[in-house]
């Protein structure tokens, strides 16, 4: 069995587990083009595809003829051409739930960082400053937080949330009541949460329909001095009507691990707010969510070349839970 990884190796130990399973993996570099994907996965005959840092389009599905099972190593799959699996009878699969924890603990510092301003303190006294006579920042304890989305992230978010009290508003039109966390309050619409709260934070996947739904005219809805967070997926805003709300209001910051582009220009108008605080698409990238990632896209794998079995909570695409 070989799989094609499209970014760098797994972890020591997915590697360790994959090698126990007899199943090759041979990295890509990052974000390869579909003619470099196609012709290094039929250079192994590759029956997996391991996707980290890249995008795998009809192109690519339709171009390699033993492919037969692709595997997100974290769960967006945006990236990934579902429709043209399904089309072919491969399963596309996540590591679901494997590195919640990890992203929530980056919204989390992400957070933090805007609310107080870290990064551009820390500028600051590098640059020879002392900012202590004048700077004040914001207490997170108490506020409103409205989370779009709560799916195992948004759930682990909402855990690390907990000492520091507020109400807690929540859309997601796909959350049962039954499963609606105690003490939360259920929103109808984006509108409404955005009006209601604080801080924002975004862990809903990226669709058709919401792309780009973070809007000059949602962004116009919050309140004044209100932070947004995005753990989530780039393309969910509209990049430009954030620049404006940052540099005019209502926003008092933003923190931003992804981007419509990436990796962003060198010249974005962002690089020139002082109340942004940003990262590399790095929520996931922790040792220990590495290895369950790793582990969880190994397995799976196996288990499906093997066996043609398949989580089904895992699988993304229209198949049936057991298709081979």
């Amino acid at each position: 069995m070989t799989a094609l990884i499209v970014g760098p190796l797994l972890s020591d130990a997915a590697m360790a587990k994959a090698a126990a399973h007899d199943l090759t993996l041979v990295p890509l570099k990052p974000y390869a083009e579909a003619g470099e994907m196609i012709a290094a996965a039929n250079s192994i005959c590759a029956q997996a595809i391991i996707v980290r840092m890249g995008v795998v389009s009809r192109a690519v599905i339709e171009s390699i003829p033993t492919l037969r099972i692709i595997a997100k190593h974290g769960v967006g799959v945006d990236g990934i051409d579902r429709d043209a699996a399904s089309s072919r009878g491969i399963p596309v699969v996540v590591a679901g739930g494997a590195n919640a924890q990890s992203v929530a603990e980056q919204a989390l510092a992400l957070l933090m960082s805007v609310a107080r301003s870290t990064a551009w303190l820390d500028r600051r006294v590098r640059a020879g400053h002392w900012d202590k006579p004048t700077y004040a920042g914001m207490e997170i304890t108490g506020k409103t937080v409205g989370l779009v989305g709560l799916g195992a992230i948004g759930r682990a978010f909402l855990h690390l949330l907990a000492p520091f009290g507020g109400a807690v508003r929540i859309y997601d039109p796909y959350l049962s009541d039954a499963k609606l966390p105690a003490g939360t309050i259920r929103c109808a619409t984006v509108r409404e949460l955005l009006e209601q709260s604080d801080i924002v934070s975004l862990h809903c996947p990226l669709t058709p329909d919401n792309r780009g739904f973070v809007d000059a005219a949602a962004l116009g809805a919050m309140r004044s001095g209100s932070i947004l967070l995005n753990t989530a997926r780039g393309e969910l805003i509209d990049e430009a009507a954030l620049y404006e709300a940052l540099r005019i209001g209502p926003l008092a910051g933003a923190g931003l691990d992804t981007f419509a582009s990436e990796p962003p220009a060198a010249d974005h108008p962002f690089w020139t707010l002082d109340n942004l605080v940003v990262s590399p698409h790095v929520g996931a990238n922790t040792r220990e969510a590495r290895v369950r990632v790793g582990m969880s896209v190994v397995d799976q794998i196996a288990s499906y070349l093997t066996a043609g079995t398949i989580q089904p909570r895992n699988l993304v695409n229209s198949l049936a839970a057991t298709a081979a």
